[in-house]
């Protein structure tokens, strides 16, 4: 009988016998012939070596592949936030998937991530990932990338936890410094916050980015309470100041000179559909906006005076 110990010594025996230096560059056939995927479709269960009394008669997730065409923002160097497929096949295929990669969670299974080839659109790129939660509201999987043992990993923060603004950029080494903690900061403010827009009517998942309102650079905590959900535009407006959040009423402020139409913003409150920031990350961010209109407008009667 299959059980998720020998599956799971099984996959990385399979993760083993792959040149690890060349990962980036896997020619597709040499992933079939392993039984790593078995086609073009998303996920990819292998009923054969997975399904079992213990594990479940749906099987577990051996491998999901991610184009990154639809999703582009969902995908980073330490995770990936997997879309629940929704198909025009028969019934009951798409939710046999969810609970097949939802089984793979519950046992514990490592999952191979499948990505475009690093430079060559015929090749794949492959990863350990482990499925660390998942959101039957939002219809997505975090999976997180690792090695032989899962990634560490945290829940969401309740809203009566501790909170601390600021913490230590955990990073590691690149050509590029990368912040690790992005892909669980999207799905925690996705699940907590709803795809909507914060201050404008937009849901389109694709147009949406977790907006941290204590920033990267100042080295914001990836708490779900630091962050918000904004389309694009919004996103933009917000990190050059052009509005800003009253903490204590939620009232949304233009910078002088900016009128409210011209940025797109059409209500006057902070209105998340479930769940708000926290009162210390919008007091920090009302000072520091406030703090950068006044430097403009004194820049500006300098600039007035000289002429």
């Amino acid at each position: 009988m299959i059980d998720a110990i020998s599956e799971k010594d099984r996959r990385l025996s399979l993760w083993h016998s792959l040149p690890q230096e060349s990962l980036d560059e896997i020619e597709p056939q040499r992933l079939r012939d392993l039984g790593i995927y078995g086609g073009a479709q998303g996920i990819w269960v292998d009923k054969a070596h997975t399904a079992s009394p213990e594990i479940g008669t749906d099987g577990a997730t051996v491998a999901i592949l991610h184009t990154g065409r639809h999703y582009p923002d969902d995908l980073s160097d330490d995770g990936v936030i997997y879309h629940y497929p929704t198909t025009s096949r028969p019934a009951g295929r798409d939710a046999a998937e969810v609970q097949a990669t939802k089984n793979a969670m519950s046992h514990n299974l490592p999952i191979f991530v499948i990505l475009p080839g690093k430079t060559s659109q015929a090749r794949r790129s492959l990863k350990l990932g482990w499925v660390c939660e998942f959101d039957d509201n939002n219809r997505e999987f975090l999976i997180l990338f690792g090695g032989e043992t899962p990634p560490t990993y945290s829940k969401a923060e309740t809203t009566n936890d501790p909170f601390r603004l600021t913490d230590q950029a955990k990073r590691k080494s690149s050509t590029m410094m990368v912040r690790l903690g992005q892909q669980r900061f999207r799905f925690h403010v996705m699940s907590k916050y709803g795809y909507k827009c914060a201050v404008c009517d937009i849901r389109h998942p694709q147009l949406l980015k977790a907006a941290h309102i204590c920033g990267i650079a100042e080295k914001g905590n990836n708490d779900w309470r630091n962050g918000l959900p904004l389309c694009a535009t919004h996103h933009d407006a917000f990190d050059n100041h052009f509005f800003c959040i009253e903490p204590d009423t939620g009232a949304l402020r233009c910078k002088p000179g900016i009128n409210p139409s011209e940025i797109g913003l059409h209500q006057t409150k902070l209105q998340p559909a479930t769940n708000t920031p926290h009162i210390e990350a919008l007091r920090w961010r009302w000072a520091v906006t406030q703090k950068e209109w006044g430097q403009e407008q004194s820049s500006a009667g300098e600039f007035n005076g000289a002429r």
